[in-house]
């Protein structure tokens, strides 16, 4: 059965506070999980298992079958060829983990391509490059598709991006650009994807073990639902 978070809520190790906390989710997290009536033993995204509260559990009875959700390429066909693999190493770029914690979409200079939202969903964060954020991001927004609890953080779009509230597979939410800090001032998509409602606290990453945790193949995910 599936369950919402209400709250932010540990993952412990057992059914009870005694036991020790394996990590703690945010409200608005996607678990699978069964048990008793205080407890829940649950499974999240990642496979992590551990029990949670069920004072902070709604189960969520609408979801979509994945096999009924129709996905597409976040960006134009002739552009769907990756410029840089998620996890590539280089401490040039990126001399804080040594890893780029997303996949790149090149524009090879071409100014207007559009973005589509990959699969059905909700736009839930949105800032611009004139945010705290949008220094690196630059004009970013983040799509969370409910069917399978992952959201999708696209950046360095060349406008504001999408108002938030839903959107449908394929529907355009934003302008390939450079905007923040893109390596070279190249237009491209910078895409990360992240297991459950994505939040920008999420985007602190403290170690490339970390971004090896929160994070997944954006690329390799929406290609195998095509």
């Amino acid at each position: 059965m599936h369950f919402k978070t209400t709250a932010n809520v540990n993952v412990r190790t057992g059914p009870g506070t005694e036991y020790s906390i394996v990590r703690t989710i945010p409200a608005g997290t996607m678990v699978e999980g069964d048990g008793g009536v205080s407890w829940k033993a649950v499974v999240l995204h990642d496979g992590t298992k551990g029990f949670c509260s069920a004072a902070y559990l709604e189960a969520v009875f609408d979801l979509q079958p994945l096999s009924s959700s129709v996905w597409v390429p976040p960006v134009p066909k002739e552009y769907f060829a990756l410029s840089q693999t998620y996890l590539n190493e280089d401490w040039t770029l990126y001399p804080k983990f040594g890893h780029h914690a997303g996949v790149d979409y090149g524009g090879h200079g071409t100014t207007g391509i559009q973005l589509f939202a990959c699969a059905d969903g909700e736009i839930v964060y949105r800032a611009v490059a004139s945010s705290a954020w949008g220094a690196s991001l630059g004009n970013h927004a983040a799509l969370h598709v409910p069917s399978v609890d992952r959201s999708f953080l696209y950046c360095h779009m060349a406008s504001e991006p999408h108002a938030l509230g839903p959107v449908e597979a394929g529907e355009q939410i934003g302008i390939m650009g450079n905007t923040g800090t893109s390596a070279a001032g190249a237009i491209h998509l910078h895409l990360e994807g992240f297991y459950g409602r994505f939040t920008i606290a999420e985007r602190s990453f403290t170690s490339l073990e970390d971004i090896k945790r929160k994070t997944f193949d954006a690329d390799a995910f929406i290609r195998s639902r095509l």
